[in-house]
């Protein structure tokens, strides 16, 4: 065997093993071949002998040549990527390897049926994203070489086809009408450094992308989803329907004791029944794509903007949002004249009786005190009109709707009439004994507006319990 058979590695070890025997085999000389080749002194000595030998070929690998008693035949190959491609593309590979096994009593481990499809530029459906792309990198730095066979190019295409097929997301039209799909959603972040986790709720216009809500609480909650809704009633009107997720403010997990005030998707969809929204929920980021992907923007420039502004708190930034939204709709909104001229949104009720229909609704029991306990503190009924107004005394065990209007007003319908709720002190603010007598200040007769929230139809018996789940035998699973 001549010197140019080895191989590049083979024709390096025989290289440098002539340098160390030409210096006369001393120790430096061992310590720098050593260190050369990367090997243990009594190897180098074995590669010294084989060269005063004279032999070439014992620096020759013996199983050169060779092929190892593992490897798969080529048409095993084949067929196992053109199984994969015909039949089976929708498996993962996992279970292509034993489907392999029972169906075409073909035994292959689970490694060597990976790395034969990766290999042909296949992906599993359950792969990760960062996979994905690292194939599509590979397969395009394949497409551009030059003079590739038919054969070639029509496995790339093929593998290239099943790589958009592993995770397809579709690009769907808007909606026609300005207002007639809005979709809501929040997103939790550090906004504000040193402030903790905040979450933005808000709500995009499917057809325009104009942002018609955004409020900044600290979990995602129903005064969130409020506020937003308040917002767009005020500014827009009343939509068509809300596309949103399917947990928390909009899905109810039955309890065995359910507390009405946390059973938000009660609250929140009596309201948009009460004016007339539809809700649409599923649990699939991709049923709501514009407002993810707002998130995403919002998530990369407020807080920039935050920052910019000195906003530290969340009642600044709250107040920064109402300012911002308009800024920002200017940018990317896609509304024109002629969204305006056939928007789908209605005429929103007055404030007043938005206050009482984004109200939250509980069930209370007047104690033996003759008082209501809410929110760890005693409330008592009063008579609502001026010249009648005082404390109104029920029996023990009475039962009582007690509504927080949107504004933090707080009532009790009780047998169908309503009271204002008037906190009980825990202490006296006054003693008679030791504390002098107070300047008494002239009284002033005052009588609510007509339009008050407690006057409002709204706050009736019949439809205050449409904001109270029901019992949990009426529930249809």
């Amino acid at each position: 065997m001549e010197l140019k058979e080895l191989r590049p590695n083979e024709q390096e070890k025989y290289r440098i093993t002539k340098e160390v025997v030409e210096l006369g085999c001393t120790d430096t000389a061992i310590r720098r071949g050593r260190t050369k080749l990367g090997c243990t002194r009594k190897t180098l000595l074995k590669y010294t002998k084989w060269y005063e030998s004279g032999d070439v070929a014992r620096f020759s690998h013996r199983n050169k040549g060779r092929q190892p008693v593992t490897t798969v035949p080529p048409e095993t190959r084949k067929k196992v990527e053109l199984l994969y491609q015909e039949q089976y593309s929708n498996a993962n590979f996992t279970h292509f390897m034993e489907i392999l096994n029972d169906d075409h009593a073909i035994s292959l481990s689970d490694g060597t049926v990976h790395s034969i499809l990766k290999k042909a530029g296949f992906v599993s459906p359950c792969s990760k994203k960062a996979t994905r792309k690292q194939m599509e990198k590979r397969l395009r730095m394949m497409a551009r070489k030059e003079k590739l066979s038919k054969a070639e190019s029509e496995q790339i295409n093929a593998a290239f086809s099943m790589l958009d097929g592993a995770d397809v997301h579709p690009r769907k039209p808007r909606s026609k009408y300005f207002g007639e799909l809005i979709q809501m959603d929040a997103s939790e972040l550090v906004w504000v450094r040193n402030a903790g986790k905040w979450h933005l709720h808000v709500a995009i216009d499917d057809a325009t992308s104009e942002v018609v809500g955004a409020w900044f609480d600290t979990q995602e909650t129903l005064n969130g989803y409020y506020q937003v809704l308040y917002m767009i009633l005020m500014r827009y009107g009343i939509p068509s329907c809300f596309r949103t997720d399917r947990r928390t403010v909009f899905e109810y997990s039955l309890r065995v004791k359910p507390d009405e005030e946390k059973d938000t998707f009660t609250q929140f969809s009596a309201a948009c029944k009460t004016l007339g929204i539809s809700i649409q929920a599923s649990s699939n980021p991709q049923f709501k794509g514009r407002v993810e992907r707002l998130n995403r923007t919002l998530q990369g420039r407020l807080p920039v903007e935050l920052t910019r502004h000195g906003i530290t708190t969340i009642t600044e930034a709250n107040t920064f949002l109402s300012d911002y939204l308009i800024t920002f709709n200017a940018q990317f909104s896609l509304k024109d004249e002629k969204d305006e001229q056939t928007s789908t949104f209605l005429q929103a009720p007055d404030e007043q009786e938005i206050n009482a229909i984004l109200a939250v609704i509980s069930n209370r029991v007047v104690d033996a005190g003759h008082s209501i306990k809410y929110h760890n503190a005693y409330y008592q009924p009063w008579a609502q009109e001026p010249i009648s107004r005082h404390p109104k005394f029920f029996a023990k065990g009475t039962k009582a709707f007690v509504i927080k209007a949107f504004d933090g007003t707080l009532l009790a319908n009780i047998k169908d009439e309503l009271y204002i709720l008037r906190k009980v002190p825990p202490r006296l603010a006054h003693s008679k004994e030791f504390d002098p007598e107070p300047v008494r200040k002239q009284k002033r007769q005052t009588k609510p507006a007509a339009d008050h929230p407690w006057r409002t139809k709204f706050l009736t018996t019949k439809v205050l319990e449409s904001h109270i789940a029901k019992p949990k035998e009426n529930f249809q699973l």
